[in-house]
């Protein structure tokens, strides 16, 4: 039954195991002289007789079925035998022979032979170990049962049967493997009869480990190819991961920049496209308000705008933040320019509920096109230049780089040098214009915003769009900086000689709103002048940044102490937000031109207005609406409760002499 490579040694070896038995046993014996003593004191020592009376042939023989269940066990690794509960009823039919028929012990060897039939070598070891334990204890006609039965016949049946028991076990375990069988005490002898010769044997059990080597040796290489399988299933998956994280912008779905720049880099495009750069309007506000969760919210909508938008024509990368490229492939200014409309409509019409409220940004689009053999940089600063008009212009509105839109560039954008700059302050080309701040009611002046442009010498104008970056660069500020003082003092005695409730508003830097000197010198020119400093305001452009909010607040004060007013210009962009208002004493606020666009579509925008405006008579500001175009817009200012306004529909920004005659003439 056993290979010999199941055993280090012969059977013997695994006898120490059987220790438990003999301890069963001993006590047992105690128990049973205990009995027959007449439930006598134990006896605390033992003498060999007394050990000898009880190591008789039925306790060994009891011992050999156990150790023969030990081994069969061993074979199949100690599992507990399926059919247990025929176990359970040769115990029972075992036990009700020896009482019934005590002396005849023929009906037992019946009952063996069923059992080792149905059951093998567990249906008689385990009811004779049951047995013999027990047979100290059944008493029959006045007397234990252990002295009534012959023991050794008794002890023979049990040894023969349990052998052929385990002869049985091992050859149906043979049969069913289809192995020639034989009982394997050791490694060196076999005990019982063989069915084949020792040479097929041998022949087949050296197939059979050949068979068995062969079978291990294909599974391990089937699990190695599952495992490369796996490792190239798992590479595979994370280079396409890699790839999407590289490729793909994971906020809005859309391509990234790098596949935006890989795809359209010089030297690899096949054929010609036009590019949309997108920039949300005012979408710093958005998660200054709301949060970063709202933003990323609005960032997802917008994104599946775009994306359905390109259909078929291209795709959309996200640049960085809140702008975008649009890249579409083979199609005409024209056409690319219906479809920035129809993306702006898009956005403009999407909003996204963020703490239920509904939020929504406009976009402003430049478009250029980008052709086979030339250089992507140049094409996305033309688009972006294109992009910066729109915004310029008043936001939410796309603006072609068509040929007249690149010659005007090149004509009016073009971007002076310091030199020039310098030599056009020395000339005088850099002069004040004024734009009236009118009541909203009557569309009459209360003041002016004097605003520098420079006029040069072959008669364009240009605005500090184009020159003020530099004309703020050391080297040109201090020439500048004059320039524009020198001429506030004259243009404030016309104003008020014209009306003395006129003032007159003028913008302010970094530099200067940092610096108390220049505060104190401006306020020194001011009284040399002679001009009533009460109808003077400073305004401070949302783009100030106040580097030392101590120093600047220290400077207003005592500009406000001298009675030249602060205003909060351009509120709303960038930079702005309820802390300004807080922290800085304002005498009046600016609302910038974005509220007033979107005003008539959009009711949150005249909600905010309407905040403001209660917020102004508690803290004791005036507020005046900017980027004014229509009557219409003046009127429901008006009625919101802003008394002043600025802008086109009141006149644009021109010289001071075109204004004094329309004064003189009472149209404003």
């Amino acid at each position: 039954m056993w290979k010999p490579s199941d055993f280090t040694g012969n059977a013997f070896t695994y006898l120490p195991g059987l220790l438990p038995i003999f301890l069963i046993y001993f006590a047992t014996s105690l128990l049973q002289h205990e009995y027959e003593s007449g439930h006598q004191q134990l006896l605390l020592a033992f003498d060999l007789a007394f050990l000898m009376a009880h190591l008789h042939l039925l306790e060994f023989s009891v011992v050999g079925s156990f150790t023969f269940l030990i081994l069969q066990w061993y074979r199949r690794q100690f599992t507990w035998p399926k059919k247990s509960y025929y176990a359970m009823a040769a115990i029972t039919a075992h036990l009700a022979c020896l009482y019934i028929w005590p002396t005849n012990l023929a009906p037992l060897a019946a009952i063996l032979a069923v059992s080792l039939l149905y059951t093998g070598l567990q249906g008689i070891a385990f009811p004779s170990i049951i047995s013999v334990l027990a047979l100290p204890f059944l008493i029959y006609e006045g007397a234990s049962l252990q002295g009534q039965i012959n023991q050794f016949d008794y002890a023979l049946l049990i040894l023969v049967s349990a052998a052929m028991g385990l002869i049985r076990d091992g050859f149906f375990a043979a049969a069913k493997k289809g192995e020639p069988y034989r009982v394997l005490i050791s490694k060196s002898g076999a005990v019982g009869l063989t069915m084949t010769s020792p040479e097929v044997d041998a022949l087949q059990l050296q197939l059979t480990e050949k068979n068995r080597q062969i079978n291990q040796t294909y599974i391990e290489l089937e699990q190695k190819n599952d495992a490369l399988r796996r490792l190239t299933s798992s590479l595979k998956a994370q280079k396409e991961t890699y790839k999407n994280l590289v490729e793909i912008d994971e906020l809005t779905g859309l391509k990234s920049r790098r596949y935006f720049s890989n795809y359209l880099a010089d030297g690899v495009r096949k054929c010609p496209y036009t590019l949309l750069m997108i920039d949300l309007d005012d979408f710093k506000g958005v998660n200054d308000i709301y949060g970063h969760h709202a933003g990323d919210k609005l960032l997802k909508a917008y994104g599946q705008v775009m994306t359905l938008t390109t259909n078929h024509f291209g795709f959309t990368a996200r640049l960085g933040g809140e702008e975008f490229c649009m890249a579409l492939e083979s199609t005409s200014l024209l056409e690319a320019q219906t479809i920035a409309e129809r993306l702006r409509q898009g956005i403009s019409q999407t909003t996204v509920s963020f703490s239920g409220v509904d939020i929504c940004r406009s976009a402003s689009i430049g478009v250029a096109e980008l052709a086979i053999g030339s250089q992507i940089k140049d094409a996305m600063s033309l688009a972006d230049k294109a992009l910066y008009q729109s915004k310029a212009k008043g936001k939410n509105r796309t603006t072609v780089a068509n040929h007249w839109f690149i010659a005007q560039l090149e004509k009016n954008k073009a971007y002076p040098k310091l030199e020039a700059i310098l030599k056009g302050l020395i000339k005088g080309e850099f002069k004040l214009n004024i734009q009236p701040i009118c009541d909203n009611s009557t569309q009459k002046a209360v003041g002016f915003e004097a605003l520098m442009r420079w006029h040069q010498a072959d008669g364009s104008i240009l605005t500090p769009d184009y020159f003020l970056d530099i004309a703020l660069s050391p080297l040109a500020y201090p020439t500048f900086k004059a320039t524009a003082l020198a001429q506030l003092a004259p243009i404030l005695r016309d104003l008020v000689n014209s009306n003395s409730d006129y003032y007159l508003s003028f913008n302010t830097d970094n530099t200067f709103i940092n610096s108390t000197e220049f505060v104190a010198d401006l306020i020194t020119q001011f009284k040399l002048a002679q001009v009533n400093l009460n109808r003077l305001v400073l305004e401070l452009p949302e783009k100030t940044a106040l580097g030392n909010m101590e120093k600047a607040l220290s400077n207003i004060k005592l500009l406000q102490q001298s009675g030249i007013g602060i205003a909060l210009d351009d509120f709303g962009m960038e930079h702005s937000n309820m802390d300004r208002i807080r922290d800085i004493p304002a005498d009046i606020i600016k609302i910038d031109r974005s509220f007033i666009a979107k005003m008539e579509k959009n009711p949150r925008s005249l909600a905010i207005i309407k905040a403001l405006v209660t917020m102004a008579k508690e803290l004791n500001f005036e507020i005046i609406a900017e980027g004014i175009e229509t009557q219409a817009q003046a009127i429901i200012l008006a009625d919101s409760g802003i008394t002043k306004g600025q802008g086109y529909f009141y006149g644009h920004p021109k010289t001071v002499n075109y204004w004094l005659d329309q004064i003189k003439e009472g149209l404003i």
